[in-house]
């Protein structure tokens, strides 16, 4: 089956559209096909065409081909979402539109009809070239920041975020766990436009076209991230107590500590991964039993995603979490996947001969060999217990993901929640479990080599097509 040409597609809609006072104007794009919009990452080249029919003899002044991005945030003073929350519209209801990119393909007197005067019978082509670009400019952010690394953030890229047609490519609605009250949005949009004959100083809008492009931006690794022990956003080691009994008596005590792991890789947009996409944490278990009490029996260990959207009417001056909340506009809305459940039933414990704990307090030694080499005893313990847990993170098919991201008004992070259960001889039913939660990036790799230019890159550099009265 050939696929029809731009020209073909481009007159079927025009005609489909009917003759009226206005001029038609349709947006095509290179390698576009239908239901399934175009998505593009850092580098790629937007090419396209604006075609343009009238009814009768139109004088036009200028036409503006732009590629544009903005946010826009509602935040109600007072409101904070989850994912079991409901949107309640209150009068202190607030919105804001930030248009953080503008990109305008110049057009030169030339590519105009004579006069400027579009005429029945034809339609006229308009091509445009964009390049996605890797950074903002730096006057879109403006604002006062706390650090230089927020204003780095700033002005990269942000994907695309909160339109489910826009999601995994446009194949299917998919949610990319976003709130309905924040959306990032890119778009092709085309305005025609003249000078009314009494006021030369004013000018009327003919007609405003947008067709809306996907676009997931190249996100790199960033360093792992501090986390501050005065907040509780993340716990990345966790201490419990061992008791059985009536009396609660405390038998002993269970540690699990872990650090970041490394980050989950998106694949280019538009590109077939060639497996899932996945990564691994490490989960050390110390047990410092009171006397000979044997370690607990592991049971399972289950893994959630923590997905995190925040979103404000004001810019962010540092990088926003839950603790950065407050009533002023900013917002968080918070969402879970459930990821895996394992059972670790055959983890075996490894014993270690009595040590001398140091005095004072210090971080956990997250080495292969002795991850619990200093803690903050101040006693001998005697003997003690160590294990590790390998959990592989496996993102699902189910849901859209983004890169983690940090703009001015719009950020986008992931966390790992671990939650391992064990059981203790004469505790109870239920067995108790020690959890942690661990922060995680998502990046998106880039491009190994360009797009392969589409069968419509050539055919968009023709600026007007003579078309026989009727034939549109």
């Amino acid at each position: 089956m050939v696929t029809p040409s731009v020209q073909t597609r481009a007159t079927s809609t025009l005609r489909s559209l009917g003759w009226d006072s206005r001029p038609d104007v349709h947006i095509e794009l290179a390698g576009e096909t239908e239901h399934c919009p175009n998505s593009y990452t850092t580098g790629d080249i937007i090419e396209g065409g604006v075609f343009i029919g009238v009814g009768c003899e139109t004088i036009v002044d200028e036409l503006d081909i732009i590629f544009e991005a903005h946010d826009v945030n509602e935040g109600v003073a007072g409101f904070s979402e989850t994912q079991q929350s409901q949107v309640i519209a209150l009068p202190s209801q607030a919105k804001v539109c930030h248009t953080f990119l503008e990109l305008h393909q110049p057009i030169g007197n030339a590519e105009y009809p004579t006069s400027r005067t579009l005429v029945p019978g034809r339609i006229y082509r308009f091509p445009f070239i964009f390049v996605v670009p890797e950074r903002l400019p730096s006057v879109t952010c403006n604002h006062t920041k706390c650090n230089i690394h927020v204003g780095r953030a700033h002005t990269l890229l942000p994907p695309s975020l909160g339109d489910p047609m826009l999601a995994s490519d446009g194949r299917s609605l998919l949610e990319d766990m976003s709130s309905e009250l924040c959306r990032i949005s890119y778009r092709i949009r085309t305005s025609l436009t003249r000078r009314p004959l009494g006021n030369k100083n004013a000018r009327e809008t003919l007609r405003v076209v947008a067709k809306k492009v996907r676009i997931i931006p190249a996100v790199e690794e960033e360093p792992p991230l501090v986390v501050n022990s005065f907040r509780d956003d993340y716990c990345m080691q966790n201490v419990n107590d061992i008791k059985t009994g009536i009396t609660r008596t405390k038998r002993g005590s269970i540690m699990a500590t872990a650090s970041q792991p490394s980050p989950l890789q998106l694949c280019p947009p538009g590109s077939q991964p060639s497996s899932n996409i996945c990564t691994t944490a490490t989960v050390h278990l110390r047990f410092d039993p009171i006397g000979d009490e044997p370690p607990p029996k592991l049971v399972s260990l289950c893994s959630k995603l923590n997905v995190s959207t925040f979103y404000t009417i004001t810019p962010w001056a540092d990088f926003p979490s839950p603790s950065y909340v407050d009533s002023l506009g900013r917002h968080h809305y918070t969402t879970t996947v459930s990821l895996s459940s394992l059972c670790v039933s055959s983890t075996k414990w490894t014993k270690h001969s009595a040590v001398r704990m140091s005095g004072q307090s210090a971080p956990v030694d997250l080495t292969p060999t002795e991850p619990f080499a200093s803690t903050s005893a101040t006693e001998d313990r005697g003997t003690y217990f160590t294990a590790a847990i390998i959990v592989p993170v496996t993102l699902p098919s189910t849901k859209a993901f983004v890169p983690t991201f940090h703009s001015c008004l719009i950020s986008r992070t992931y966390a790992l929640d671990l939650s391992i259960s064990y059981h203790t001889p004469h505790i109870s039913l239920l067995s108790p479990y020690i959890s942690l939660r661990l922060p995680v990036q998502v990046t998106s790799l880039p491009r190994s080599q360009p797009l392969t230019p589409p069968p419509l890159y050539s055919e968009l550099r023709t600026t007007q097509v003579v078309m026989k009265q009727g034939e549109y």
